[in-house]
């Protein structure tokens, strides 16, 4: 049996995600376009495991690296069983919510801490997203915090089906992620989705209200200054007027 602390090569990577040895080298050497370390070295940063046999002429990894980096981005279940994939267009998608790679306690009010954001973090006056009330929504078996992505995260922020919650994600409609997962896809805490959910209401009273009054009479009642009783608006009016009867000189 594999103990934790074993040191895994590349090959014995790519055998444990079940995928070619290219892909588990593009994972330890290959930087992320969005910023950031390679993929595996990201996730030994977050744990913060040291990692200097990666430097190696044969590089090796932790084996808790390398399943906690298997269980973020989709290929591993928290029983370290190989996880189903959701085929479709463009990057797949987990089958499932992934399990964050950061222990628990580097969040603060939902969010991570300041030195974690090359995890892909972004903090919470970036995203526009609320601080995180009560606990935390965590995987049990590893007291993780669980990553949503599009194929999850549309049915608990409310929406109808997948491609309206994308459509609202592409017209810039819809908070923007938490964070960008080492294979530089999009994802959302739970905590985040259900306070966007919650909000449903009032936003769709304030799509549907009509614009803010310019005023109050004092009785109270609203009142809004059209174009003609402004004073402003009236003396460009009067000029407007007073050049165009001027005649053309000679």
């Amino acid at each position: 049996m594999a103990r934790k602390d074993d040191l895994l090569t590349l090959y014995e990577i790519a055998d444990l995600a079940g995928v070619g040895k290219q892909a588990a080298a593009k994972w330890h050497h290959m930087a992320r376009k969005t910023g950031g370390e390679p993929p595996l070295r990201l996730v030994a940063k977050a744990m913060g495991v040291e990692i200097p046999e990666a430097n190696d002429h044969s590089p090796r990894y932790p084996r808790r690296v390398v399943v906690a980096f298997l269980q973020a981005v989709g290929y591993m279940n928290a029983d370290e069983s190989r996880a189903e994939r959701r085929e479709g267009r463009g990057k797949w998608a987990p089958a499932k919510p992934t399990i964050d790679p950061r222990p628990i306690d580097q969040f603060h009010d939902g969010r991570p801490e300041a030195e974690d954001s090359d995890a892909g973090e972004r903090d919470a006056e970036t995203s526009g997203a609320e601080p995180v009330r009560g606990p935390l929504h965590v995987d049990r078996s590893t007291g993780r915090r669980l990553r949503y992505y599009n194929a999850h995260a549309w049915e608990i922020a409310g929406f109808g089906s997948e491609n309206s919650f994308t459509t609202s994600r592409t017209r810039g409609r819809f908070v923007d992620p938490d964070g960008i997962d080492e294979l530089e896809r999009p994802y959302w805490f739970r905590e985040t989705l259900e306070q966007w959910a919650e909000g449903a209401e009032d936003r769709k009273a304030a799509r549907f209200a009509g614009p803010e009054p310019d005023g109050f009479t004092v009785e109270g009642q609203p009142f809004r200054i059209l174009p003609g009783d402004n004073y402003y608006a009236k003396r460009a009016a009067g000029q407007a007027g007073r050049a165009g009867k001027e005649k053309p000189s000679e």
